[in-house]
């Protein structure tokens, strides 16, 4: 849109009455697909599962054209839809049931509350993101969900809330199947927005300047629309349709954040398989994958094997991933890329300062383990181990710009590894080298997306892959086997015996300085400088002769072998390691570790170390070790990953403000004016 011409953009505007015709056409097509669909599950005996999952595939197509709507419109990927609809549903619920509101009254003001009103905040945080790094953009929105996700269960608890049907049910039965006026109704809304959507694009100043404003808002302004007003109407209606698909699906599964947010992934890869751009391919992926995993429900319901029993839960994961992979690179446009400012470089210090600064945090490192209580060594040694995976994603978010939403994957890997070899009987040191080892592959193959993706579609692609990792891979006999648990115990070797708290503490320490040293190595070699070329500019370094294929693949394997070598760590604090989602190596930990890492700075080493105490050591002292903080503390995690991300877009239109205050109070800068409008008007005289 940025080479568009005013005249074609003025013509775009305009639309044709072609485009509602093929509204129209995608809307009857959709119905005739779907009646024809149903009548062949009947003739399979799948007919009731089938209507089940076009109703769940219905709402999952209403949150996934909300995610489109804003993501064309502003360039911003919404990773917390799901927390967003669970708003929604959680409000929808204290209105309806503690209130005691007609669910009328109840839902429309839960879509007021949570929809407009949050629309407008969120339309202010993509404008200050504007012109941001794409890692800020996943920043903001991972800060978000972050937040949200932490509110939501402090307020309501982590327990599901059931939740009643409140649209009718009364239906019809027909060739077997029972049909209920709910799941008519909820199908009938999502095909007629989705008509209804794709004819407001095609057709209307409104639709076609959404499309606009993302690419170049200039170029929208100079045609007299206020691109303003456009991103707020695209973010009303997007959060609209996540507000009102959560409040539907309340009734289904009960309302629960942490389930929500799993199942709103099912969203996340409808759009990609619409390439995140194409309304009717998001909505028929989306009914797609409710309909596969409702029929694969029922087949696979008699299966033994806990994994293959569960499978139809990864379908939105591995459609996912799928997509992200096979969609035509060209059809991934990254939106709102033309205008990108750079990170913030960290700072330096002179080497006295460095050498001062190393030699005092030896120091304090060795008496730490003699100074605090006995029984927070155990903290600080968690502490250790999680350093070393902020080191690990740190080198890979600071210095070559790759966005990884999977860190805590690489780091269950090695501690499963390192437990498997330890049973086996191998030496503690082999062991070690052997989780380092298997985690580098796994790191390999998690970066086989980055040969093609890059910024918000790497960050969703290497979300999908940890969420498969948790949900496919943990369970099986090669990571924590159906008991949930590996063994990882504390060495005794070479004469020394760190199995007490304290020598384990040292132990830790010795192996998280050589992890540290690794770092700074691979920053100051040819690779690291590689590394922050690539991620300066890709299309110089390959114009340079470089393969950064092998420059991601590097990178990536490096930093997964250090993951695997904290979660050896960390998992020998317990001596044991477990694959539950609440605990250490969940999912949720791999997006909590990014927000934490943003807003503790970009340095190789200090950033890390600060990173690791205030997530895991902060916690023990003080007020950090409250009840009420032990709750919220994630509303502090997203508030200041937010504000990190947000902030320099904030001072930047700031100081753009005060710089055109001070030029319209300047003589000089007046007299410029005067004299470039005085040779204008005379130029435009001695031209008629």
């Amino acid at each position: 849109m940025s080479t568009l011409s005013i005249p074609a953009l003025g013509h775009t505007l305009r639309g044709t009455g072609r485009d509602t015709r093929q509204a129209l056409f995608v809307a009857g097509g959709t119905v005739v697909l779907l009646v024809v669909g149903v009548a062949l599950a009947v003739a399979f005996s799948v007919g009731p599962y089938v209507i089940t999952g076009v109703s769940d595939g219905a709402i999952y197509a209403l949150a996934a054209l909300g995610l489109v709507l804003t993501y064309k419109t502003s360039g911003i990927f919404n990773f917390a839809i799901g927390a967003q609809a669970a708003a929604s549903a959680y409000v929808f619920y204290s209105l309806r049931v503690s209130v005691g509101l007609p669910w009328p009254v109840a839902a429309l003001s839960s879509m007021l509350l949570i929809g407009l009103l949050g629309s407008l905040l969120l339309e202010r945080m993509a404008y200050w993101l504007t012109g941001a790094p794409p890692a800020m953009k996943v920043v903001a929105t991972i800060g978000l969900l972050v937040l949200l996700q932490s509110l939501l269960t402090g307020i309501y608890g982590v327990a599901t809330i059931q939740f009643g049907p409140f649209l009718p049910t009364k239906g019809f039965h027909a060739f077997g199947v029972n049909v209920f006026g709910s799941q008519i109704i909820v199908v009938a809304i999502a095909i007629v927005a989705t008509a209804g959507l794709y004819a407001f694009f095609k057709r209307s100043r409104l639709g076609v300047s959404m499309q606009a404003v993302v690419d170049s808002p200039t170029l929208l302004a100079l045609e007299a629309t206020n691109p303003v007003a456009v991103r707020r109407y695209a973010w009303a209606i997007g959060s609209c349709f996540i507000s009102i698909s959560g409040m539907l699906l309340a009734p289904t599964l009960g309302i629960d954040v942490n389930l929500f947010l799993l199942i709103y992934i099912a969203a996340f890869g409808a759009a990609a398989v619409g390439a995140f751009s194409s309304l009717p391919i998001t909505f028929a992926a989306a009914m797609g994958i409710g309909v596969t995993m409702s029929i694969l429900s029922d087949k696979l319901a008699g299966q033994t094997n806990l994994v293959l029993a569960e499978l139809y839960t990864q379908i939105p994961f591995l459609v996912l991933v799928g997509a992200l992979l096979l969609v035509p690179r060209a059809n991934l446009v990254a939106r709102g890329s033309g205008v990108v400012r750079k990170l913030r470089p960290a700072t330096t210090f002179a080497p006295p300062v460095v050498a001062a600064g190393v030699v005092g945090g030896i120091a304090l490192a060795i008496a730490i383990p003699f100074v605090v209580s006995t029984a927070f060594v155990n903290q600080y040694t968690a502490g250790l181990g999680f350093a070393v995976v902020f080191a690990s994603l740190g080198l890979l978010l600071w210095t070559s710009g790759q966005i990884s939403l999977c860190t805590m994957s690489f780091a269950a890997i090695g501690a499963t590894t390192f437990g498997h070899a330890l049973g086996a009987g191998w030496p503690w040191l082999l062991c070690l080298l052997a989780a380092a080892a298997v985690a580098m592959v796994a790191g390999a193959i998690a970066a086989i997306p980055s040969f093609r993706l890059s910024g918000v579609y790497l960050a969703v692609a290497t979300f999908g892959f940890g969420l498969l990792i948790q949900n496919l891979i943990f369970p099986t006999f090669l990571m924590f086997g159906r008991f949930d648990s590996v063994t990882v115990t504390r060495p005794n070797m070479f004469g020394i015996n760190a199995t007490s708290d304290r020598a384990y503490y040292f132990l830790a320490l010795v192996i998280a300085a050589v992890c540290a040293g690794m770092v700074i190595g691979v920053r100051r070699s040819r690779l690291g400088r590689l590394l922050r070329g690539l991620s300066d500019s890709p299309l110089a370094l390959e114009a340079h002769g470089t393969n950064t294929r092998l420059t991601r693949l590097y990178v990536f394997c490096i930093s997964a072998g250090i993951a695997g070598v904290g979660g050896v760590l960390i998992a020998g604090v317990t001596q044991t390691a477990g694959g539950t989602a609440g605990g250490p190596f969940g999912y949720f930990n791999s997006v909590i570790l990014l927000a934490v890492l943003a807003f503790c700075g970009s340095q190789p080493l200090m950033s890390p170390v600060v990173a690791a105490f205030v997530f895991e050591v902060a916690r023990v002292y003080g007020p950090f070790h409250s009840p009420f903080f032990a709750r919220y503390e994630g509303v502090v995690f997203g508030l200041a990953a937010i504000a990190v991300a947000v902030v320099p877009g904030m001072k930047l239109l700031v100081l753009g403000q005060r710089a055109r205050e001070r030029e319209g109070r300047s003589p000089v800068a007046s007299r410029g004016r005067v004299t470039l409008r005085s040779h204008t008007v005379g130029a435009q005289g001695a031209g008629s």
